[in-house]
């Protein structure tokens, strides 16, 4: 009669069971050659591993880019920002190319994404 309670909603333990099993698997697809796929077209569609790596690593996203001057400047910023204040850039760095902002952005999650393993 001591046994633990066993919770009515299983949820969120299901969910946290399903994305910890797909963050796993979304790793071992992560390799150099999908890294240069980004690299040489992060926008638009790519092969289905890295279309899979970049749907997972927007939910949700942590990262985002904030055009400093619009079209011509862009800083990485931490995700997300509240209503009332200025994004604030994680670092100095400022691209100005699109594409290498985003690919620094994926980067960003990549490396986020494989730390959180290593803990």
């Amino acid at each position: 009669m001591g046994a633990t309670a066993i919770p009515v909603d299983k949820q969120p333990l299901i969910y946290a069971r399903f994305t910890h099993r797909l963050r796993e698997h979304i790793k071992t697809l992560i390799t150099p050659a999908l890294i240069e796929e980004h690299r040489l077209k992060p926008l638009g569609q790519g092969s289905d591993d890295l279309e899979r790596v970049k749907n997972f690593l927007s939910r949700p996203p942590s990262y985002g880019l904030y055009a400093r001057v619009p079209m011509r400047e862009w800083q990485l910023i931490r995700l997300p920002i509240k209503a009332s204040q200025a994004p604030k850039p994680i670092d100095s760095v400022i691209y100005r190319d699109e594409a290498t902002a985003y690919h620094a952005a994926f980067l960003k999650h990549l490396d986020d994404l494989m730390a959180r393993g290593a803990r």
